[in-house]
């Protein structure tokens, strides 16, 4: 196994309940199981002459939780994850938090995750298509910087522990969405691209695709992009219509941001659309966040799939030592 120095120094920032959960549904059992499986991983990845990537010990960390510290899942999404990067660098090489494009399509808050968590813990991607204006994306930003935009996000959002355990749902905001705005996104190509990256890279636990106010051509873009799909993904999405009472029953009102809350709620809330781009720009702004994009983003890592066996899968996957 390849160990690292820092390995026996990572102390985890879950609260008691995500420790429990990690315990019960990830088979995180102890620090010191985690520590050996974090260097099996890495022992792998080292081996792997067509694969150059980080290996510390956070990093891997996060591929092992949201496959269920299987070996062998984690290793396929790790390929994945890099493959998507390597083969779409419009996406994903050169991500700059700074970057003035990416700045401008962060506020126009078409897409936001509020920092506090829903009733289950996990947190919530908020899409809203129809606050990008289609002349811009096209004339002035380019969609590939919009979805650059959107995989910065989800990274971000996934260096947070509780979240790794607990999970993220999107909730989709369909109103005043045209045709014009599906069609200059969510291209077939996109389409494909976007799905790979949600289900077989991101190293997150998707739980939930909540769809609010759907356009009366959704049947035809849900047919164009089900095939693309998971069972597992379409049996986690869910059609609200025109009802945010099912909305809140789902994720809580005090996750929403104000624009989607009531006049006289007076509970707790997360603010508007506004402040909570404002929270996470100030956060991707560190510069422990603007180097870890840097380095990830960066030509040093990526895979050469030219060089790869065709039979290097390992034939067992790694879940559990020295369970008492």
């Amino acid at each position: 196994m390849a160990s690292e120095p820092d390995d026996t120094k990572f102390k985890s920032s879950l609260d008691e309940e995500s420790k429990q959960k990690a315990k019960k549904e990830l088979n995180e059992i102890n620090d010191v199981d985690r520590v050996i499986a974090v260097q099996t991983f890495r022992q792998w990845i080292k081996d792997q002459k067509w694969l150059k990537a980080p290996t510390d010990f956070e990093f891997l960390l996060r591929f092992l939780r949201t496959k269920k510290f299987s070996q062998l899942e984690a290793r396929k999404s790790f390929e994945n994850y890099w493959t998507c990067k390597t083969q779409t660098p419009a996406w994903y090489r050169d991500v700059d938090p700074s970057d003035p494009i990416i700045m401008d399509i962060m506020k126009t808050g078409f897409y936001v995750v509020p920092k506090k968590r829903d009733k289950h813990g996990r947190r919530v991607i908020i899409e809203k298509l129809s606050r990008l204006d289609m002349n811009k994306v096209k004339k002035e930003w380019g969609v590939d910087n919009v979805f650059k935009t959107i995989t910065l996000i989800c990274d971000w959002a996934n260096q947070d522990e509780n979240v790794q355990v607990n999970g993220i749902v999107v909730f989709i905001d369909n109103s005043d969405v045209t045709m014009g705005h599906m069609m200059t996104i969510w291209s077939p190509e996109n389409g494909k691209k976007i799905m790979q990256f949600y289900q077989n890279s991101l190293p997150a636990r998707m739980k939930g695709l909540h769809m609010y106010n759907e356009p009366s051509f959704f049947d035809a873009m849900y047919a164009l992009f089900s095939p693309l799909m998971k069972q597992k993904t379409k049996d986690r999405m869910f059609l609200h219509g025109r009802s945010l009472s099912k909305v809140y029953g789902e994720l809580g009102m005090e996750v929403l941001p104000d624009e989607y809350l009531p006049d006289d709620y007076d509970g707790p809330s997360v603010g508007s659309c506004e402040n909570i781009v404002d929270e996470m720009i100030n956060d991707m702004h560190t510069p422990q966040f603007k180097a870890y994009m840097k380095k990830i983003s960066s030509n040093e890592y990526g895979v050469d799939l030219s060089l790869k066996k065709g039979d290097d899968t390992p034939v067992a996957s790694f879940r559990k030592l020295n369970v008492d």
